[in-house]
């Protein structure tokens, strides 16, 4: 099994995550890809050329989420649960939380000029409806630890967004603060931590 990552995706670290918290890294090789190079090591198995993409008996798995559910079954953990709807629902407003993260992390790379304050500022927003949702759900012990797909995606995004500085003030939504103090202790989040 090969798992092609690149230090800072976030989505690339979920799948490093699960490889850790269903204790399969042993039977995998994690390697560095080079996104956006000509020499990028994935385009020899995937057009795609992104992270994560696995590479496992004859299969090459290109989604977050869909790596995350194949590390996972394949240590024996079962599937994803496609039929369970209400953690599906979850598991798309903690992905389009990271992704508005994602967004802002490039936008923020362009030189000043070619910014888009517009996107910026809705970015923001649903930022900061994203927590005090988050918040809530932390505060009712819903959100999942990273052993789980939505916590490892929601324990990543809240590490981007906490490295890059781009709400100050998040931690004063104390449920969701706690949550995540809980998990960034965990082995698989220090292990993998981004070098940003």
């Amino acid at each position: 099994m090969i798992l092609f990552y690149t230090p800072n995706s976030p989505y690339a670290r979920t799948a490093r995550i699960a490889l850790r918290e269903w204790k399969v890294l042993e039977a995998a090789e994690e390697r560095l890809a080079a996104n956006r190079e000509a020499d990028n090591p994935v385009l020899e198995f995937s057009p795609v050329g992104r992270v994560p993409t696995l590479v496992h008996a004859g299969l090459v798995i290109t989604e977050a989420r869909s790596v995350f559910a194949y590390i996972r079954n394949f240590a024996g953990g079962g599937n994803a649960g496609e039929a369970d709807w209400k953690m599906v629902a979850e598991e798309g407003q903690i992905a389009g939380f990271l992704e508005g993260i994602a967004f802002w992390v490039r936008e923020k790379r362009r030189t000043p000029e070619s910014r888009s304050d517009v996107l910026l500022k809705v970015e923001r927003d649903r930022m900061m409806r994203c927590l005090n949702h988050l918040d809530t759900l932390a505060a009712t012990a819903a959100l999942p630890d990273v052993s789980q797909f939505r916590g490892a995606t929601l324990a990543s995004a809240l590490h981007l967004m906490d490295a890059h500085q781009f709400c100050r003030d998040w931690k004063n939504n104390k449920a969701l603060t706690a949550w995540f103090e809980q998990q960034r202790d965990r082995p698989s989040m220090r292990e993998t931590e981004p070098q940003i």
